[in-house]
């Protein structure tokens, strides 16, 4: 049954209309009914001996025409149907001979069959029916007059009409013919278009598919793993599967200026892939612009020719691994066509790239964390360090010297008692001194008034205990106006342990007369400066050399600083002194 089902569609929608036709048929049927009906004195129907040709040759062409439509449910005679018209052309041209003298009534009914022949047939076959119509349509009419007109006398203008007539049913079929094969040409060309447009969408979509197959592929690299050659070597192969070049690579900073080494590649020699290059003239160009970068090989460039797998390629597409103005590297595909790389090609490997660009910016935010955290290890340690011997050459000296005062207190009070008083005096001093140097220790710590009165008061305290410093150099605060201030308590404490850290070293090692200490508040953000007019230093030399010292002190300013999401900046110039500037945010909710 289901096999039956398209032989069945097929003979229902038959070429060319056959259905359609079939039904004009029937109408042009009806008129020739009426028409009988008119041009006769007898009923059409039944049908006698004595009925008029006109009527017997009408109901033969009923018959004819049942037969027709019946063939259209007949596979092995559906062909022949296309001929049909022709027998519609003879029974309309009998019909009109013995439809005598009103003839000219019967003309419209050839249009019928010869404009269904024009829409199937070529030009010429059109043409041809309709010089067998007209020949028809004619001796139809000379018919007539000769046999049973023979007395009336056709006139020229009866001439005249009658070929005008026969021209009509020639050329109405080949203009009819000639307008549905340009139809036809414009319904083809049509498709072909809709076909070429849909194979295009077909094609957008696949390389879209593979696009974002490839952008998946690299970005669950980049999920799974921290390894960021693993994410440049996948970055390669997917680019590889969207663009197909000739050599791709990765070319990362070796940390030497100027220098680039091979990080990745795909479809590289051996050779090369250990190379390391000096960027000099393309590359350099390349490397300080934002965007993708089109270089034509053909134009000598000395890096790129160092590599023997592009001897043969004839453009490179140069994406440089740019993030947050940090330039990692940059990325090469080489092609050998001689067509350079297309506008939606740059788009699919610039969108890869990015991904590596995110997996090397990673690799450094980890790096910088665990050098961030060994520093600050280091200086953990250089704090413990610090304190192990100021509490050595500090309070425990004086303690130590406190039990030692106090045994030699005793055995004065056996040998002679009057010096005792003198020696208790001088152990209370010693007592004191130590007392104060413990609480200044404790402070420096941890001052609890800064919890309590805030961070102006105790640096108002905190500078009171280095007035009379060894060094005679004068500490002088200037914090007005902070009444409506408030920190939140760690960026509070961060900030006075930086400006103390700034103060110790200015008294160890500016030689200063003055160390001022100013307090601003700039909008939202309170501004630090520790400022002191002593002999400076060269900055750069100092940074230079700065790992090599084994102190951290310049670097854990900047670090505790941006801890708590400010700023540090330090300016020094030889004879001209030393002036840090701290920036915090001020809570406002405060």
């Amino acid at each position: 049954m289901s096999g039956s089902q398209p032989l069945q569609t097929k003979q229902w929608f038959l070429p060319g209309g056959e259905r359609f036709y079939a039904l004009a048929r029937w109408l042009t049927i009806l008129l020739l009914f009426l028409i009988t009906n008119f041009l006769t004195d007898q009923p059409v129907w039944p049908v006698s001996s004595t009925s008029p040709p006109l009527v017997v040759v009408f109901w033969i062409y009923v018959a004819v025409s049942v037969l027709a439509t019946l063939a259209l449910f007949i596979p092995p005679i559906a062909s022949w149907l296309e001929l049909t018209y022709l027998i519609d052309i003879g029974f309309i041209s009998l019909m009109m001979f013995f439809g005598g003298e009103q003839i000219v009534i019967f003309f419209p009914l050839y249009l019928v069959p010869l404009i269904n022949a024009a829409i199937r047939q070529t030009k010429l076959i059109s043409l041809l029916s309709g010089i067998v119509a007209a020949l028809c349509y004619i001796a139809a009419f000379i018919g007539w007059r000769r046999i049973f007109a023979a007395g009336l006398e056709t006139t020229l203008l009866e001439y005249v009409a009658l070929f005008l007539r026969g021209l009509t049913l020639i050329f109405v079929p080949w203009i009819t013919a000639g307008l549905a094969e340009r139809w036809s040409e414009n319904n083809r060309a049509s498709v072909q278009n809709a076909r070429r447009e849909a194979e295009k969408a077909l094609e957008e979509a696949h390389a879209y598919r593979a696009q974002s197959r490839s952008l998946y592929e690299v970005a669950y690299t980049l999920s799974s793993t921290v390894d960021y050659g693993q994410v440049l070597e996948v970055t390669l192969r997917e680019s590889y599967k969207l663009t197909p070049y000739t050599a791709g690579m990765v070319l990362l900073s070796s940390g030497v200026p100027d220098e680039l080494y091979v990080g990745a590649s795909h479809r590289l020699s051996i050779s090369d892939q250990a190379r390391q290059i000096k960027v000099t003239a393309g590359l350099a160009e390349a490397l300080h612009k934002p965007n993708p970068h089109i270089l034509d090989l053909a134009t000598p460039d000395p890096d790129l020719l160092l590599f023997d797998s592009l001897t043969n390629c004839r453009y490179a597409c140069l994406i440089p691994l740019r993030a947050n103005l940090r330039t990692y590297g940059i990325v090469v595909f080489a092609i050998e066509r001689a067509e350079t790389f297309a506008e939606d090609e740059i788009a699919g490997l610039t969108a890869l790239v990015n991904y590596a660009i995110i997996a090397l910016h990673n690799a450094q935010l980890i790096f910088d964390l665990q050098e961030e955290r060994n520093k600050l290890i280091s200086k953990e340690e250089e704090v413990r360090h610090q304190l192990a011997r100021d509490l050595h050459d500090g309070p425990a000296q004086a303690v130590a010297a406190i039990t030692m005062n106090v045994e030699f207190i005793k055995r004065l009070l056996e040998r002679n008692p009057e010096r005792v008083l003198e020696e208790l005096d001088k152990l209370s001093a010693l007592a004191k001194r130590t007392t104060y140097e413990v609480r200044t220790m404790l402070f420096e710590l941890r001052p609890l008034v800064l919890e309590t009165q805030g961070l102006k008061v105790t640096l108002e305290q905190y500078l009171q205990r280095f007035q009379q410093n060894s060094t005679g150099t004068k500490l002088v605060l200037e914090a007005d106006g902070l009444e409506e201030v408030h920190l939140e308590t760690k960026t509070e404490g961060t900030l006075f342990n930086i400006i103390q850290e700034s103060i110790n070293n200015a008294l160890k090692h500016a030689r200063a007369k003055h160390i001022w200490v100013r307090l601003q508040r700039d909008g939202n953000k309170l501004i630090a400066v520790v400022q002191d007019d002593g002999i400076g230093f060269d900055l750069n030399e100092i940074m230079r050399s700065y790992e090599k010292r084994g102190s951290f002190g310049l670097l854990n300013i900047d670090e505790r600083a941006r801890l708590v999401n400010g700023t540090a900046e330090l300016a020094s110039t030889p004879g001209q002194g030393t002036k840090v500037t701290i920036t915090v945010p001020i809570n406002t909710n405060g």
